[in-house]
């Protein structure tokens, strides 16, 4: 085995509990829209809009006109405005990094690891997620898929995260959450995985073969002790 120099990781679920952010966030956004005057039950609204969100992707802008939509009412802005000022102010409070996030980061530079992200998504929200979470400044590379005109991610944007930080794939460790998208495509493409089992993700069940991580854990911090094992 290689000697390890970089180690790169996920954002949701791997820095912050973004399962909790979300699931507060949608739930507070129909909790004002009812208050606003949106006639439906909010657990009842709460379902329905989780259905949309899994139909029209997270990145969606307009959930809440579909979820109008899909209860068969006319377009209200004051009903959409409400939820959107909750489900954003919502957002925020829950944006703070697990409690061993940040001085797991630091303590692996210190030892002297190049550190990256790669995740999915759109770049500019994605850094925004890195800068309150405030650990932006921690990472010699970020890459999220949109860096490379994707919307999802891929063996490639792998193999360029690696490239970035001036490492062989199998010179480096991945840490994600989700075994059938992070952990999958950093397989193929050889890096070490290490799947941290926390949100929504801890249940997954991996799909094929190759979304099998090397390694579990269920705290960050323990990632340490793994690549101590690997020295």
């Amino acid at each position: 085995m290689k000697k390890i120099k970089a180690v790169l990781f996920d954002i949701e679920d791997t820095l912050y509990d973004s399962s909790l952010q979300m699931r507060m966030a949608r739930l507070n956004a129909i909790r004002a829209m009812n208050e606003a005057g949106l006639p439906i039950d909010p657990e009842m609204g709460y379902k329905i809009l989780e259905e949309i969100v899994k139909e029209y992707g997270p990145d969606y802008t307009k959930h809440f006109d579909r979820l109008l939509e899909r209860l068969g009412l006319r377009w209200n802005p004051r009903v959409i405005a409400a939820g959107v000022v909750a489900y954003r102010e919502t957002s925020q409070v829950y944006l703070k990094p697990f409690s061993d996030t940040v001085p797991t980061l630091i303590r692996l530079r210190d030892l002297g690891y190049r550190l990256g992200v790669v995740a999915e998504g759109r770049s500019v929200k994605e850094w925004q997620k890195l800068i309150q979470l405030g650990v932006d400044h921690i990472f010699h590379s970020v890459l999220i898929s949109e860096d490379l005109g994707a919307e999802e991610l891929s063996a490639e944007q792998f193999y360029e995260g690696t490239r970035r930080l001036n490492a062989e794939p199998e010179e480096s460790v991945y840490v994600s959450s989700r075994l059938n998208r992070g952990i999958l495509y950093a397989n193929r493409a050889g890096l070490i995985t290490v799947q941290v089992r926390r949100g929504d993700s801890f249940a997954e069940k991996p799909k094929a073969p190759e979304a099998r991580p090397d390694y579990t854990i269920d705290r960050l911090s323990e990632i340490l002790k793994i690549l101590e094992f690997m020295r």
